[in-house]
C-alpha cells in the first residue's frame, strides 16, 4: 500500500512505528493491533489514531489491524538484515515521492517541497519528520548539502593605488559547549535505541549549519523521542522481580 497523494500520508513520529516494530520483534504484537493495543505498548493515547493510520498506510498491519506479510518479515529479519529490509519496505512505501527526492543526500527543504501535494497539508512537516526519521532509522541518512564557501574580495588597482582590504575585526571567543554525557564504556551509535540513532543520524555534519526552525524541530523531537526511548520514572526503585513469561505471552 503506497503512500500516494490521494490519500492521507503518514505523519505519525517515526520514533512510535520503530517502537512498535522492535517490540513486535522482541515480544511479538497482540493479533488485533488496534487502539488498545497501542496504548499497552506505550503509545501516548493523543497519538494513537495517527499512529494507526500510519500503520496501515505503511502496510504493517491490515484494515482489520492484523500484521501483514511486511510486518512479519521484519520480524523474521537478523539483525544484519533488519536495516537492509527496512530500507526495501521503505522504498516500496514511498516509492512516489523517492521519484523526485533522495532521502540519502537531499537536503529538508528539498523533501518538504516533495510532499506538497500530500494531505492533510496542515500536517506536512510532520510528513517530512516521520520520512527522515524512518529513513534514519534505516541507516539511511538524510544530509544536508554543504554551504557555498565565501568568496573572498580580492583589492584592487586605481592606478598607483591599491585598494587595501577593511580592517579585520576582532572575532568574539567563542564558547565551548559542555560535551553530551559520555554513554557507558564501548558503546556507540550502534547500541543505541533505533528511533534515536535514526534522529541523531539527520544532525549536519561537523562544520555544517542549520536553520533555526530545524534546530528547534530536532530539540523538540529529541524530547519526544529520549521519553519514548527511556520512560521517566520518578517513584523509588524496588528490586526487580523476574518476569512472568505467561503474562507477556497474553500481551
Amino acid at each position: 500500500m503506497p503512500v500516494t497523494t490521494e490519500k492521507p500520508a503518514p505523519y505519525a513520529p517515526a520514533s512510535a512505528i520503530i517502537g512498535l516494530i522492535e517490540r513486535h520483534r522482541s515480544k511479538g504484537l497482540p493479533a488485533t493491533v488496534d487502539a488498545e493495543a497501542l496504548s499497552r505498548s506505550s503509545v501516548p493515547e493523543s497519538l494513537i489514531p495517527r499512529t494507526l493510520q500510519a500503520l496501515q498506510t505503511l502496510d504493517l498491519i491490515d484494515a482489520d489491524g492484523k500484521v501483514t506479510q511486511t510486518m512479519e518479515g521484519l520480524r523474521l529479519a537478523s539483525e544484519a538484515e533488519f536495516q537492509p529490509r527496512m530500507v526495501e519496505w521503505l522504498n516500496a512505501a514511498y516509492h512516489d515521492a523517492l521519484q523526485f527526492i533522495d532521502p540519502a543526500v537531499d537536503s529538508e527543504t528539498r523533501i518538504r517541497d516533495a510532499f506538497r501535494s500530500y494531505v492533510p497539508t496542515g500536517q506536512q512537516p510532520r510528513m517530512v519528520t516521520t520520512f527522515i526519521g524512518l529513513y534514519g532509522a534505516a541507516g539511511v541518512r538524510a544530509e544536508r548539502p554543504r554551504p557555498p564557501a565565501p568568496r573572498n574580495s580580492v583589492g584592487r588597482t586605481s592606478g598607483n593605488h591599491r585598494l587595501l582590504p577593511p580592517p579585520k575585526r576582532k572575532q568574539p571567543e567563542q564558547k565551548v559547549p559542555p560535551a553530551l554525557p559520555a554513554f557507558s564504556q564501548g558503546q556507540s551509535n550502534q547500541d543505541l535505541p533505533p528511533p534515536l540513532a535514526g534522529l541523531l543520524s539527520s544532525l549536519p555534519r561537523a562544520g555544517q549549519t542549520w536553520t533555526t526552525v530545524e534546530r528547534e524541530r530536532f530539540v523538540v523531537t529529541f524530547g519526544a523521542v529520549l521519553d519514548f526511548c527511556f520512560p521517566i520514572d520518578d517513584r523509588p526503585k524496588r528490586k526487580e522481580e523476574p518476569e512472568n513469561d505467561e503474562e507477556e505471552d497474553r500481551e
